[in-house]
């Protein structure tokens, strides 16, 4: 083979290749618009422009594909249908519904591995037309809250950190406002961090944070001055003299109520004291009858000269130290005349 055959040789094989390539890699060549997306929630996507949804019947294949990146040999087929004569029909697969009439791509719920390149291909009789887009999908943001990380008080004025916080969301981006303000503020290195320097002329000021994201904002306002307002010595005075003054409230309260404490317990232990029963003593004395011993006529029968009394006596109650029970004797003298 001479030079001329091996060079027109190399020619065809870098055409052969250079084809390949661009055959390849037509659609990712294309320039795919990025449409942002919420995440968690359905989505339409239209994949073409309306004239060429009014052109359809000319088509005879749909494809619809996505890929990860641009550049990707290798697409996950979501439709594909052959159009019947005069059919509308709608494909489902995969968590996806397509509407033939609008060429449109619905996600019925938006999830991370929906993100990518949607590619869609329409096969006509006699030509090939390429489509594509770009789905991104963003966190809704949930609403900011503003905290001061540390201020300082100094001849009146006041100077401090504001931090604007948010709990959800994607690519959050901060900016700052004053409420009745024009021009927005400059946050410290653009981000959410705000410095501030009041003064008495700023005691109506009230600062608004913004946090957004492509597919959502929220905001939230805050007066600084009510962190540094100074405090007078009165206030203190009087929220001196008001804790003595509950203290002093207090202590009486727990004054009377030991007391009441004391009274119930010492009524407790007298309504409980046992009764201790009465016991009856009885005594026996013996009384001797004086006077004269003459004997009468008819003397009477035979009787005991002595004459027997009996006396009740009640025994005291024991205390604790007994002491000796004294037993008074009664005698009575008769005389017989």
């Amino acid at each position: 083979m001479d030079s001329r055959g091996f060079l027109s040789l190399r020619c065809l094989l870098v055409l052969a290749l250079a084809s390949k390539l661009s055959c390849g890699t037509g659609e990712s060549l294309m320039n795919c618009p990025e449409v942002p997306g919420k995440l968690g929630s359905s989505l339409q996507l239209s994949l073409a422009s309306e004239g060429i949804s009014k052109r359809m019947n000319k088509s005879i294949h749909i494809l619809v594909t996505r890929a990860e990146s641009p550049g990707n040999s290798i697409k996950k087929k979501i439709v594909s249908l052959d159009l019947p004569e005069g059919g509308s029909p709608r494909y489902l697969e995969n968590g996806y519904k397509f509407h033939l009439e609008n060429l449109t791509l619905r996600i019925l719920e938006s999830r991370r591995e929906n993100e990518g390149w949607y590619f869609m291909t329409l096969e006509e009789n006699f030509s090939v037309q390429h489509f594509c887009l770009q789905l991104k999908l963003y966190e809704q943001v949930s609403t900011p809250e503003i905290k001061v990380l540390n201020w300082t008080q100094e001849n009146g004025n006041c100077s401090m950190m504001l931090a604007c916080e948010v709990e959800k969301g994607d690519n959050v981006v901060y900016s700052w406002s004053e409420k009745l303000g024009i021009d927005p503020l400059i946050p410290a290195n653009s981000s959410h961090l705000l410095h501030l320097s009041l003064g008495p002329q700023h005691v109506n000021n009230v600062y608004v944070c913004t946090v957004s994201n492509p597919v959502s904002n929220r905001s939230w306002s805050f007066n600084p001055w009510s962190k540094c307002r100074p405090e007078s010595s009165v206030p203190r005075q009087w929220r001196l003299y008001a804790g003595l003054f509950l203290g002093g409230i207090v202590g009486v309260i727990l004054i009377f109520e030991v007391v009441l404490l004391l009274l119930r317990r010492r009524g407790k232990t007298n309504h409980y004291k046992p009764t201790k029963e009465e016991k009856s003593l009885t005594i026996y004395a013996q009384v001797q009858k004086s006077g004269s011993t003459q004997k009468k006529p008819d003397p009477l029968p035979a009787e005991d000269p002595c004459t027997t009394i009996y006396v009740a006596a009640t025994e005291p109650v024991p205390e604790p130290a007994p002491e000796p029970v004294q037993v008074r004797h009664l005698s009575e003298n008769y005389s017989f005349s």
